[in-house]
This record gives C-alpha cells, sequence and structure tokens, in this order.
C-alpha cells in the first residue's frame, strides 16, 4: 500500500469508482469537483466576483469547523442579536460562494423559498430583515484552494478568515461527509478505501496540506487574513470569539461575546435547526448527521496503528520546515 518513501498508492480501480459515484464529477484546474452544485462556467466567472470593502470570506478545507466559525462570524456582525439570526437559516445568511445558481434544481429551491413566504411560512417581513442591511457585513464560505480564489479576495478587497483542522480528525470527519452528502454521491465506502484517497488527495477539493499550507502561507503576508484552527476553538472559544471580533473591527462588550459563544457551544449548534443543515436535501442525516461529534481525537476510533504511523510520515514530510502544527488530541487539562 505505500513505498519506502511513506507515499501512499492508491489503485487506479479505487481511484476511478470514487469519480464514478461522484455526480457530474469533473477535473478543474487539476482538481475533482462534484458537477451537481458547481460547474467550470461557475468557477471561472467566479474569477471576477466583486467583493465589498465590509465582506467577509470564510475559507477552510471541508469538514474543517466551516458551520461553526460561519455561525460564529453571523452572530458577530449581527452584534449578538441571537433572535435575528434565529430567523434565517444559515446556508442563507452565510451562502456558499462556488454554488452555481443556474442549476435548476437551485433555482428550485429558492423559488420554493420565496412561495414559502409569500404564503406565510414563517416570518416574511422579519426574514428580509436578517442578512440585507447595509450595515450589515456581507459573509460568505469558500472551500475553493488558495489559487482559485477570486482576483479581488487574493488583492485584500475583503476580509479572510481560514479555519483548519487537524487532518487525522479531519479525514474521519470527511468519511462520513462523504457517506451522506448527496452532491457527494452517498459514497459506499469503507473506511479503509477511503483513507488511501485522503491521504494523497485525489478526492474532491484535494490535498489537505495543499490547501491549508497555501492559506496558511498567505495569512502570513497578508493583514486581511485570519487563520484559526479548530482545536483552539475547542480550547478557549471565548478567547477565538474576540480575536474574530478584533479582525472584522467589532469591539464587542464581554456580555456579547459571552452570548454568542453560548449559543455556538457545539452541541447547542447540533439541536439547532437554523445552523445545522437541518432539511437540506444536500445532506442525508439519517445516515450520518451534518454535525457530528464535534470532539478532538475521534480518529483514534478509525485509523488502524498501520494507517496512523504510515500519516504520521507523511504529516512529517509534508509539514518540515513549516512553522505550523496541530493537536491531535486535547487532555483533560485543556
Amino acid at each position: 500500500m505505500n513505498d519506502e518513501n511513506k507515499n501512499v498508492d492508491v489503485s487506479r480501480e479505487l481511484s476511478e469508482g470514487y469519480l464514478f459515484r461522484l455526480p457530474r464529477a469533473y477535473f478543474y484546474a487539476d482538481y475533482i469537483w462534484p458537477g451537481l452544485l458547481m460547474s467550470p462556467e461557475r468557477l471561472d466567472k467566479l474569477r471576477d466576483f466583486q467583493f465589498r470593502p465590509s465582506d467577509i470570506l470564510i475559507c477552510s478545507y471541508p469538514k474543517s469547523g466551516t458551520t461553526w466559525v460561519s455561525e460564529i462570524v453571523s452572530l458577530i456582525v449581527h452584534r449578538g442579536d441571537i433572535e435575528a439570526v434565529k430567523r434565517k437559516p444559515l446556508h442563507e445568511r452565510v451562502p456558499w460562494l462556488e454554488m452555481d445558481n443556474e442549476y435548476f434544481w437551485v433555482r428550485f429551491y429558492w423559488v420554493w423559498q420565496l412561495f414559502g413566504r409569500l404564503l406565510g411560512i414563517g416570518n416574511a417581513e422579519e426574514n428580509e430583515k436578517v442578512g440585507t442591511s447595509d450595515e450589515i457585513p456581507r459573509v460568505i464560505f469558500t472551500h475553493l484552494p488558495l489559487e482559485l480564489l477570486p482576483k479581488q479576495a487574493l488583492e485584500g478587497r475583503c476580509k479572510i478568515i481560514y479555519v483548519a483542522r487537524n487532518p487525522k480528525d479531519n479525514a474521519v470527519s470527511f468519511y462520513h461527509f462523504h457517506q451522506m452528502a448527496r452532491f457527494l454521491g452517498q459514497q459506499k465506502i469503507t473506511w479503509n478505501e477511503f483513507f488511501p484517497l485522503y491521504a494523497v488527495g485525489k478526492i474532491y477539493c484535494g490535498s489537505w496540506f495543499e490547501h491549508v499550507l497555501g492559506f496558511w502561507e498567505f495569512s502570513k503576508v497578508n493583514s486581511n487574513v485570519l487563520f484559526l484552527k479548530y482545536e483552539d476553538m475547542k480550547k478557549d472559544l471565548v478567547s477565538e470569539v474576540k480575536r474574530i471580533g478584533n479582525f472584522v473591527g467589532l469591539d464587542l462588550s464581554e456580555e456579547t461575546r459571552g452570548q454568542i459563544v453560548r449559543h455556538c457551544q457545539f452541541e447547542t449548534m447540533k439541536d439547532n435547526k437554523m445552523a445545522n443543515r437541518d432539511g437540506l436535501w444536500l445532506f442525508n442525516q439519517k445516515v450520518s448527521k451534518f454535525m457530528r461529534k464535534g470532539m478532538v481525537g475521534d480518529w483514534k476510533n478509525y485509523f488502524s496503528v498501520t494507517q496512523s504511523e504510515m500519516f504520521d510520515g507523511i504529516y512529517a514530510e509534508r509539514m518540515k520546515g513549516r512553522d505550523l502544527s496541530f493537536q491531535f488530541e486535547l487532555s483533560t487539562e485543556d
């Protein structure tokens, strides 16, 4: 399965099987993309996407804490107004940049939402207030790698918040995501089959190492980029919320930050239908919850000793000489 350089070998059959199960899969810039949600035309157009100076772009490799950070940032820009964010689901408050809204099913979804408001399903008047005020910064999220970001984002025309998670826990979470995400084909794949695909980056969004390290280096030369770690948020969410607020230029009171922290605890968000992607057709949460465990160290329940040692070798090689490290478990003292 691996050579003397600790490089994982992925068979052609395994790689082709993954692509076959991925609905309308295609390659763009040497990355694998799920064509059910995003088109090459959309990715082309995004290069010229126009940002406002107040915009906040949340970036991440999938399953790194994107939803968590999105809810936190949404609350921060609404000055901790929990009732306001409860009036719209998170996917409307923080839309997905690369989703192609020209697709029929996507347009149908938004039309259905409009009909719901016209028919009085939900409070249409209040819904329209959330996220539309010029005083509230626009928040968007993306899983695009650094080199595919819109040119204006790379030029510093908006603020970028990047969140990264240790790759072992990320791998396990991404594995379960592949089983429940319809746009990824709800892949009937075992952990032993998924592991080598993840390790070499022959999956949607490519290599964790390339994605994370690209943004890490970018954050060191661009003051408009804030780099967060999932594990730091688990250890001290209060401090991280304060960092985010200061970064986006909103100095919140200690009381407001406390409200945000309480609202954004994992168990609270897991039960919050406005934040946990409940009811979205994209995800079959009967297979696996979108917000599953949220713990640090769950990888130990999946990685075999051989797989762990193999991945440790890859990690050591890819991170050599980098001033970036991750925690793979948290002690009870933390």
